[in-house]
């Protein structure tokens, strides 16, 4: 590795990559990680049997929102599936926001709610196998963002020309905070409509594709389909007064895919050279992870006041036209990666999120590597690697209302993946686990059971322990060593001090002439004679070094 080169870039990438996520979580990190687990995370978290009872099938919602009142009116049919006997339901809408009336079969349903979770009461017991739906209506003044997209809700911004620019982040936060829906990621509609009715002279974009536009007294309705499952904190509202233009892209198997762009009008003429990148982008990821998931709802970018979100076929950009020092925007390389790893394949429990962010993240350094080489993927990872906090573990709670307190499912997480490809040394084998992981997972929601698994048995070897360890762990691997200098040689006495001994997990020594010897420590003292001190590879294996006397 080029140090100096290492060195030009590391302070910089630091800054410019990452700084506004490290200084939020780094700020509430502390309070997150004293938290004790109340009755609402409970039943925001769980899957009880007022919610396990039934499936989403289909979301049709409609929302109108008026910005000088900063104030949504809206309905969400919600068509379901009845999995098991039950006369009562749990659908989730943060109680800020008021219930007008929920209608089933044309009659009016008695309800409680607790918290921010509506338990709805049906006049018989529903059976198994039947097809359903409620109709619930509502309306008020939703939680307004803190420091989108972090500590999200609705946005109410002006563009510079004056305009209203309204937007919604809410992962983490539960899309709850703005529409009624079974705000759970293990359940997902099988598709949705999604009908927002805007001021008169601003567009309102949302997910998949824009089926009509109809006049209303005040403004128009938007309305759009889309046609594959998707996560509820995907679904998207941007309101302003956009420049659209769309373009058309041959994908590697041969079909064309649809790709819109959306931004403020004083930034078209910059976004159209910028988003350029775009289509370079996608052709890369279908190399590595496959088709396009979403082919039928196409591709877009859509402009929002605040960094970026994986809206799925709709991604929230906000970076201002900025590359990095590497020539690419991040924002669109990791928001667009998550249509693979976040949208297609979904995790079942917030615990599991790092299944969404460190894919996502090691998609960026896959990206790079392939449009520049291994030496500035390298780099990238360097950077990556110095914001590696090693405070809690990767995986947090089942069951609960989580959020990670720091940014180690990111940048821990994709360098297990980094390490995983340095320790299976063989990258025709690592690449294709990748890709048919993608395949394999398709449309589908999972968790760290499974996909520790996949992994295992595609590479033949055993990873899951491996895995294992950097997730459920806070620290990561830490060998101690003692060094010894005898008869112009050196012996190296080395274990593991907090790896149990049945995980190999190997490691690489390198030397002046480039080569390197890989050893496997265990959990007891093992030695080598080495004719040269040991240099540690610490950008290919993620671990830590203690030297004793």
């Amino acid at each position: 590795m080029n140090h100096t080169l290492y060195l030009q870039f590391r302070n910089l990438f630091n800054f410019q990559r990452y700084a506004w996520l490290i200084v939020f979580l780094v700020s509430s990190n502390m309070l997150l990680s004293q938290k004790t687990f109340t009755h609402a995370d409970s039943l925001r978290g769980s899957l009880r049997p007022a919610r396990t009872s039934y499936d989403v099938w289909h979301y049709d919602l409609k929302v109108k929102v008026d910005p000088e009142k900063t104030y949504i009116t809206g309905s969400n049919t919600i068509q379901f599936l009845v999995k098991e006997k039950t006369s009562q339901i749990q659908v989730d809408l943060f109680q800020n926001l008021a219930i007008d009336q929920i209608l089933f079969e044309n009659k009016a349903l008695k309800y409680h709610r607790d918290g921010n979770a509506i338990f709805i009461d049906f006049p018989r017991v529903l059976s198994v196998k039947q097809k359903h739906q409620v109709q619930i209506s509502y309306q008020g003044q939703p939680r307004k963002a803190v420091r989108p997209p972090w500590d999200g809700g609705f946005s109410w911004t002006k563009d510079p020309s004056g305009k209203p620019w309204i937007t919604v982040s809410c992962e983490g936060l539960g899309a709850s905070v703005w529409w009624p829906c079974k705000d759970h990621p293990g359940d997902e509609p099988e598709s949705m409509d999604i009908r927002i009715e805007a001021p008169k002279g601003l567009m309102a974009v949302s997910n998949g594709n824009l089926i009509s536009s109809t006049p209303t007294t005040f403004g128009t309705e938007y309305h759009w389909k889309v046609q594959y499952p998707i996560n509820t904190y995907n679904v998207s509202i941007n309101i302003a007064d956009y420049a659209h233009w769309s373009e058309k892209m041959v994908q590697l198997n041969g079909k064309p895919l649809d790709l819109d762009f959306y931004v403020l009008k004083n930034n078209e003429e910059v976004a159209k050279k910028h988003f350029q990148q775009s289509q370079e982008m996608l052709r890369i990821f279908e190399k590595y992870f496959g088709p396009y998931p979403f082919p039928k709802d196409g591709y877009a970018l859509v402009e929002t006041d605040y960094w970026g979100m994986e809206h799925q076929s709709a991604v929230a950009y906000g970076n201002h036209y900025k590359n990095n020092a590497f020539g690419f925007d991040f924002i669109i390389v990791h928001e667009s990666a998550h249509e693979w790893f976040g949208n297609s394949i979904s995790c079942t429990d917030h615990a599991d999120l790092w299944i969404h962010e460190a894919l996502g993240t090691y998609a960026e350094a896959i990206y790079l590597e392939e449009k520049s080489g291994k030496e500035a993927a390298q780099l990238y990872l360097n950077g990556q690697k110095n914001n590696i906090r090693n405070r809690f573990p990767i995986i947090g709670p089942y069951g609960v209302n989580y959020q990670s307190p720091d940014s180690d499912m990111y940048f821990k997480g994709t360098w297990m993946f980094h390490t995983l490809r340095s320790i299976v040394a063989d990258d025709k084998l690592w690449f294709s686990t990748i890709k048919d992981f993608c395949l394999s997972f398709y449309h589908k929601n999972t968790n760290a059971e499974e996909v520790l698994n996949f992994f295992e048995k595609k590479l033949k070897r055993n990873v899951k322990a491996i895995m294992s360890f950097y997730l459920n762990h806070a620290e990561i691997p830490t060998l101690v060593y003692q060094l010894r200098e005898v008869n112009g040689g050196y012996n190296l006495r080395y274990k593991w001090k907090n790896v149990p001994g049945d995980i190999d997990l190997p490691i690489e020594i390198k030397h002046d002439q480039g080569l390197g010897e890989r050893i496997h420590p265990t959990d007891t003292w093992q030695q080598i004679r080495l004719t040269e001190a040991p240099q540690w590879d610490f950008e290919h294996f993620l671990f830590q070094v203690e030297k004793q006397n």
